[in-house]
């Protein structure tokens, strides 16, 4: 027996399994109750209130999602303002000139 002959073998049986779960549904789905539109209309309506409370959740998520960015990129651009008011050339001339008075350099 070659290892091809067996990694095949070993396809076709983990494979099996799937197939035959797919046959089943499908047979489930075709044999299914037919469509009753009394059922569907009140089946709608719920299903309606239940995308609309999706919908109103993600868009809360959303805005939060935009509060959260907009807060953070304010941090940022106060971090990175302050950053370049650090390592401006005359600030820094000034602050290390000031480290070298304390230090007695």
């Amino acid at each position: 027996m070659t290892p091809q002959g067996t990694n095949a073998e070993a396809e076709g049986s983990r494979s099996a399994p799937l197939a035959e779960r797919l046959r089943r549904l499908w047979r489930r789905r075709r044999s299914g109750p037919a469509f009753d539109i009394a059922t569907a209309d009140g089946d709608q309506e719920c299903r309606l209130s239940t995308v609309e409370a999706r919908v109103e959740h993600l868009e809360a998520q959303l805005e939060a999602l935009q509060d959260a960015l907009y807060r953070h990129q304010v941090l940022v651009e106060g971090n990175i303002g302050e950053l370049r008011s650090r390592t401006d050339p005359e600030q820094m001339a000034r602050d290390l000139s000031d480290d070298a008075r304390k230090r007695g350099l």
